[in-house]
């Protein structure tokens, strides 16, 4: 039986059934339906399956339309996914996302992260993944905050508060860094926190009177640690007090913590009491072997470095510049030593007038002239002048403060018949006796009026004896001039110079305050110490056992700690870093602080004075020490 045959060569139409099945290649345009099966070879980018279903365990390629309904554990390996939004887990790379667009993701597993996070970032495993966040939204953070850095979207700004009354409210929205002078006991209350939580910066000054005022925190302070910290009670510039105090609900609770104090130090004082130079209000000539706290709080030391210097000691008295640029006096007073317009002998501090001093002389010899400068760089002199040591053009001693020529002094120096200074654009002047060259001017002539030694980077004049002079310049370098029979400008040698010569060195950083006798103390950059000169009562601490020896250029005392020096005739005290406080040479009045006197008590290598101490300065056979 037959059966007819056609062969279709080129059907042209729309093809439609119900089944279409086959095993070859299929060429078409487009695609329209579900499809159950494998595709593959499509190869022209403008080639698209438009598709109701598509049922796989995987697709490669790129995708734009919606992917849902994918069941069990598929994956979609997409080269370009563009969509308004991704739901489920990312282990690859998500990029060409634009503004608006939104990933709502399980697991993200990438190196960085750019844009806003509101929900829960974990599982960063590395050092060097990121997150560049625009806006994090959370509860909590843990982790150690090390490098976190940035500014809080409040605000920071300050204000300033006067405390007068019982009550004081503080409007937050006026700025969060808090200067308050407070000028009577009261309570303090906080207004308009920044949203639920806010941090404020409290700086409380002190008005300038000795009464001690109070402060009353909100009920809901809770302080670190527990307590409550004291209340500084001194107007001084060395005296501050800082306060941070955050709220986490709009001001009912307060987290309070001190974050700075420093207050004034108080002064002590040791040794012979003659002329009443203790100023313990008694004038017997006493000797004191172990220190004694002074009434008066003294809010500054003698200073760090060779031009702050706000203490002297003279022969028999002592001058001190307090924080708030007060100056004081006590002691013999026999040609206006103290200021005082009289001859009066003063056994507790008496002022001298004025409120600007800044910086006090730093002087060796009997210093009976005195010379201090004022905040706005005038340099004051008064007491004996004898030999036109007071730069006044006349040998006339003066009992209350006049003035030298100039108003840009930087530091001062006044030993027992000279005077120097130097000033702000790095020149120095002398004046006075010369016998010994020790104006550094190349000459012996006595001039009663200052004298420029040539140079312009001469840094501050920080001590000598009544015969010779030292001076730093500003590259660390230390220069000397003046008698040296002693070695005592480390020269290695004994030869008198009228002009600076160096020392050798260029890392200098401090000579003793004052001067001892024929011997000076020097401490490097690096926290020694160095001494040279006359040894005669073990004051340059070499452990000589105190036999005279004479050394002419710098031999180093033990240690690498030690940051001040202070030496004045055969006594030597060094401060360390640590805070612990050492004397050596005479000790003849109990000067050394050990609880003993005499002359078998002197002592030729550091020995430490009981307690920690901010900073000391020896006179002569007296010393005075401050801590806080």
């Amino acid at each position: 039986m037959s059966q007819t045959k056609v062969q279709l060569i080129a059907p042209i139409g729309v093809v439609t059934a119900t089944t279409l099945e086959t095993t070859g290649v299929l060429t078409a345009t487009t695609f329209v339906g579900d499809i159950a099966g494998t595709v593959t070879g499509i190869t022209s980018t403008t080639d698209n399956l438009n598709l109701g279903i598509v049922t796989a365990t995987s697709f490669a390629g790129d995708f734009t339309g919606i992917g849902s309904g994918l069941t069990g554990t598929p994956n979609i390996v997409a080269g370009i996914v563009t969509a308004t939004k991704f739901v489920g887990n990312t282990p690859g790379t998500v990029s060409g996302l634009a503004d608006g667009t939104n990933i709502n993701a399980g697991i993200i597993t990438a190196t960085s992260f750019v844009g806003n996070l509101t929900g829960n970032a974990a599982g960063l495993s590395t050092t060097t993944a990121q997150l560049t966040l625009g806006i994090v939204t959370a509860t909590s953070y843990s982790g150690s905050g090390a490098n976190l850095d940035g500014v809080s979207s409040g605000p920071v700004a300050q204000q300033a508060v006067t405390a007068n009354s019982s009550t004081t409210t503080i409007d937050l929205s006026s700025g969060n860094l808090i200067y308050m002078t407070q000028s009577a006991n009261t309570t303090v209350a906080f207004a308009n926190t920044e949203g639920n939580t806010d941090v404020v910066y409290l700086v409380r000054v002190k008005d300038a009177t000795s009464t001690e005022r109070t402060i009353t925190w909100p009920s809901g302070m809770i302080w670190n640690g527990g307590s409550e910290p004291d209340i500084t009670n001194v107007n001084d510039e060395n005296e501050a007090q800082i306060f941070k105090l955050t709220t986490r609900d709009n001001g009912a609770t307060w987290y309070g913590v001190e974050t700075f104090k420093l207050e004034p130090a108080y002064l002590w004082s040791i040794g012979y009491n003659q002329n009443g130079r203790l100023g313990l209000s008694q004038s017997e000539p006493v000797s004191i072997s172990s220190p004694v706290q002074i009434s008066a709080k003294w809010s500054s030391n003698p200073g760090i470095g060779a031009s702050v210097n706000k203490s002297l000691t003279g022969e028999h008295n002592v001058n001190m510049v307090k924080g708030d640029g007060t100056l004081w006096g006590w002691g013999a007073n026999g040609y206006g030593d103290l200021a005082q317009n009289n001859v009066t002998y003063y056994s507790s501090p008496v002022q001298i007038p004025g409120t600007t001093w800044q910086t006090l002389m730093i002087g060796g010899g009997n210093a009976r002239g005195k010379a201090s400068i004022k905040t706005d760089g005038t340099m004051w002199v008064w007491g004996r002048n004898h030999q036109g040591q007071l730069g006044q053009s006349n040998t006339t001693s003066y009992s209350s403060p006049v003035q030298v020529p100039g108003t840009t002094w930087k530091a001062c120096f006044q030993g027992g018949t000279v005077g120097a200074g130097t000033k702000t654009d790095g020149t120095l002047w002398t004046w006075g006796d010369n016998q010994r060259g020790q104006l550094g001017l190349n000459n012996k002539t006595e001039y009663s009026s200052p004298k420029q030694i040539p140079g312009t980077t001469w840094d501050a004049i920080v001590g000598g004896w009544d015969e010779n002079m030292f001076a730093f310049r500003t590259d660390g370098t230390l220069w000397a001039w003046g008698y040296n029979a002693n070695g005592q400008l480390g020269q290695n040698n004994r030869t008198d110079y009228s002009s600076p010569v160096q020392i050798p060195g260029t890392t200098w950083a401090k000579l003793n305050h004052a001067a001892g006798f024929q011997a000076n103390l020097a401490i490097k950059t690096d926290g020694t110490l160095w001494s040279w000169g006359y040894n005669s009562h073990g004051q340059s601490g070499l452990n000589t056992g105190g036999e005279p020896v004479r050394l002419s250029s710098p031999v180093q005392v033990p240690g690498t700690t030690w940051d001040d020096v202070s030496a004045y005739g055969y006594s030597t005290y060094g401060h360390k870093t640590d805070g612990t406080l050492w004397g050596w040479g005479s000790n003849y009045y109990g000067q050394l602080g050990q609880n003993q006197g005499g002359s078998g008590t002197k002592r030729s290598s550091p020995a430490q004075i009981p307690g920690t101490w901010e900073q000391a300065v020896v006179g002569n056979n007296v010393g005075y020490f401050w801590k806080r």
